[in-house]
């Protein structure tokens, strides 16, 4: 693990973290442009949404941590900045992707769905690497595991989690969970469904996923509603949403797009 950042010049510092989470965006990218054929969709227009669902995916991940962590950040508001430190959530980072996604699409005279089934598997597949920043950071990490866990994780000083505890891996757990979804989802495309049936899966899968281990999380995640975190409420419903992509009829479909640039 490498919780703390490297100092190179002034304000600019180098994580592990940092280094995981772009690794995932890049990677994610680069998968991109290889399903994006499968719908239609050239790998060049699918590239330029790629660059913006990251760069506001991001923001949203970021934006929703704070939001639901936000006394940790109001006596000292420049910290929201310190990325370095962890704080990412992937409901955040799903709704504003898909705004992101609806404003470039239309621009560019493209249907919705079939590219959203081009960028489920690249996305669960960046998220997996990511959740192995996070555990380079230490945060998101879980409830403390029976002594004897031999899968427990132990954090140095530094780290975002509690340190010298032993821990469940919820960062590796939740990373393996999308690293099988996104194999799960490309071999699903492969198949070509009807549109929406591919990205319905991935929210389906991820949102349940998420929602699954909210149960060993230990990390504070927000004032709670029911005994759960309003991150747990967040990924039933992206869960529910697609559940409802996956299972809605869509008659007389096939898997193109309305319009693709060459």
């Amino acid at each position: 693990m490498w919780p703390e950042p490297l100092h190179l010049a002034g304000p600019i510092h180098l994580s592990l973290y940092g280094v995981l989470v772009a690794a995932g965006a890049f990677l994610g990218l680069i998968s991109l442009r290889r399903t994006a054929p499968r719908v239609g969709w050239s790998p060049q227009a699918a590239g330029d949404l790629g660059f913006w669902l990251i760069v506001f995916g991001l923001i949203g991940a970021r934006l929703f941590y704070v939001i639901c962590h936000w006394s940790e950040f109001r006596a000292h508001p420049v910290t929201i900045f310190f990325y370095w430190k962890g704080g990412l959530m992937f409901q955040g980072a799903v709704v504003a992707a898909a705004l992101t996604a609806i404003v470039v699409l239309r621009a560019q005279g493209l249907g919705f769905w079939a590219p959203a089934d081009a960028v489920g598997p690249p996305l669960a597949l960046g998220q997996a690497v990511g959740r192995l920043g996070c555990y380079a950071a230490g945060c998101c990490y879980g409830r403390p595991a029976p002594a004897d866990f031999p899968l427990a994780a132990v954090f140095p000083p530094g780290s975002v989690a509690p340190a010298r505890f032993p821990l469940y891996p919820t960062q590796l757990m939740e990373g393996l969970g999308l690293l099988l979804l996104a194999l799960g989802l490309w071999l699903f495309l492969k198949k070509s469904p009807p549109p929406g049936r591919v990205f319905g899966a991935y929210l389906l899968g991820a949102g349940a996923l998420r929602a699954s281990l909210e149960q060993w999380r230990g990390d504070f995640r927000g004032p709670e509603f029911l005994s759960q975190a309003p991150t747990f409420w967040l990924a039933l419903a992206l869960a529910a949403v697609g559940l409802w992509a996956l299972c809605r009829p869509r008659p007389g479909q096939s898997l193109t797009l309305a319009k693709s640039r060459p």
